[in-house]
């Protein structure tokens, strides 16, 4: 007889017979039970796994599995404020030398297993305590958390260097590559990450000024120039929203006929002591502090009324104002209608709009389209090129293009350099071919200009026909155009 509740024994074996209802629902629980706790430790163990490799990916490069950016930068600054921390340490940035050009040679794809390569090779050369991450792009660096002796800093650097050095089979071909290496050691008082990385960085600037290829470690002095630099970015900014930075204009001439034929807008620095600081350092000056867009606007916003007045005089048949946009333009600048700002109010008739490759490398699409309205409404559009390869062919066919501009580094050795002229004579085929027009600044000689003509480039600006000149003097040379023309006329 069965008890409510209670299983049937056999006596003999021991073996449950048969189950109350209360006991086998009892097992189907236990057993769901069971289950679902395996459920949840294998769900618990795939959710910890996935927040691993989230940490990973916060932390690490998707190319190279070096530390990213934040990684390495948390690493560093954890570095800095370890109280128990004894020695000083060791920051190297490096940067590959000339690495776009394996880039447009070979594709990303080539540029892409060189990263890799490369990082392997950084890790291999790395002491313990050590570690190497990649900003971004060529840009690698290394912290050594032990830097008690700067003569095994240097030696380390140096290692680096040769390692980099030795041939990297990358599609086939065997590839030969130089790096150079900014070290800072520190830190001194407060340093943070930032800054220890931004010291090192100097170093390399100075390391690529000085021949590439080499090492070279921040110094006192590096970092005064760095606090003097610092103050001037400032001051430029300061002197952009005073109106301190203006439009100055240089006269553009066809060679041939010595017709003025345009006038490049161009921006001048005047200090409240009276100088004009070099176009040169100023424009490095603005690219570092990222005012190159506003340095833009703002000259051309001063530039509008004066073109205005300019025109009201009588500007030759033909004359446009050349406008050149910064050479490095963010894919947002493009799609947020930074260029069209450039140019409100104006008779775009009036506008050649220079552009450079680096400008538009970036979103080359969006830039395309934008640069298409900007002719659309009157403008020619100008594209100035240091070299002819694949990438700039590639732009050459991709952008609404009315005229080439041979640069100024080309222009310099023209008339003793056959590389030179022959990268130039290229230029003008390829415009003839593409039915563009082609011209050149920074002429400087008539040896210059001649070899120019000879080529077939007779649209010529730089200091051989006249610098860049003050509103005045601009207005007071087309007047006199306009009075040689006017004399010409009536005495014809």
């Amino acid at each position: 007889m069965l008890i409510q509740g209670l299983p049937t024994i056999d006596l003999v074996t021991g073996s449950v017979l048969a189950a109350a209802p209360a006991v086998a629902t009892f097992q189907r629980h236990h057993f769901r039970t069971k289950r679902r706790l395996a459920e949840l430790e294998r769900t618990q163990t795939e959710l910890v796994d996935v927040n691993a490799r989230l940490t990973h990916a916060v932390y690490h490069d998707f190319l190279t599995g070096l530390m990213n950016r934040q990684g390495l930068f948390d690493h560093l600054e954890s570095l800095l404020r370890n109280e128990d921390r004894i020695n000083k340490i060791a920051v190297m940035f490096l940067d590959i030398d000339r690495f776009k050009g394996v880039n447009d040679a070979l594709g990303h794809d080539a540029g892409d297993d060189l990263l890799r390569t490369i990082a392997e090779r950084l890790s291999a050369q790395l002491p313990e305590g050590s570690h190497v991450g990649r900003l971004g792009g060529d840009e690698f660096v290394i912290v050594m958390a032990d830097a008690s002796h700067l003569d095994h800093v240097i030696e380390l650097a140096s290692n680096i260097a040769r390692a980099l050095d030795e041939p990297i089979a990358v599609n086939g071909r065997s590839l030969r590559i130089s790096t150079s290496i900014g070290v800072a050691i520190g830190p001194d008082g407060d340093d943070s990450a930032r800054d220890m990385v931004s010291f090192a960085n100097a170093a390399l600037h100075r390391a690529k000024h000085a021949g590439r290829n080499r090492v070279e470690v921040f110094t006192p002095l590096i970092r005064t120039e760095m606090q003097m630099r610092a103050s001037e970015e400032d001051s430029l900014r300061r002197s952009i929203e005073a109106g301190d930075v203006v439009p100055f204009f240089q006269p553009e001439y066809d060679a041939t006929t010595g017709d003025l034929i345009g006038a490049e807008i161009l921006a001048r620095w005047l200090r409240n002591d009276g100088t004009i600081t070099s176009a040169a350092v100023m424009l490095s000056l603005a690219d570092d502090a990222s005012t190159l867009d506003r340095l833009t606007a703002v000259v051309m916003k001063q530039a509008e009324p004066i073109i205005q007045r300019l025109t009201s005089i009588g500007l030759p048949a033909g004359f446009r104002f050349r406008v050149n946009l910064p050479q490095v333009c963010t894919p947002s600048a493009w799609r947020a209608g930074y260029m069209h700002s450039y140019f409100e109010g104006m008779n775009m008739h009036l506008i050649t709009v220079d552009i450079r490759e680096s400008a538009i490398e970036s979103d080359l699409e969006t830039a395309s389209e934008v640069l298409a309205e900007l002719r659309s409404r009157g403008a020619r559009i100008c594209l100035e090129i240091d070299a002819l390869e694949g990438t700039s062919l590639h732009i050459l066919r991709t952008l609404p293009l009315d005229e080439i501009r041979v640069d100024r580094t080309h222009v310099d050795s023209i008339a003793t350099g056959s590389d030179d002229r022959s990268m130039v004579r290229t230029v003008v085929n390829v415009a003839i071919d593409m039915g563009i027009t082609v011209s050149a600044d920074g002429v400087e000689t008539g040896a210059q200009s001649d070899a120019l003509l000879a080529l077939g480039c007779a649209r010529q600006q730089g200091h051989l026909f006249s610098p860049a000149v003050t509103t005045w003097a601009i207005e007071d040379l087309l007047v006199e155009k306009s009075i040689d023309s006017t004399v010409d006329q009536l005495m014809s």
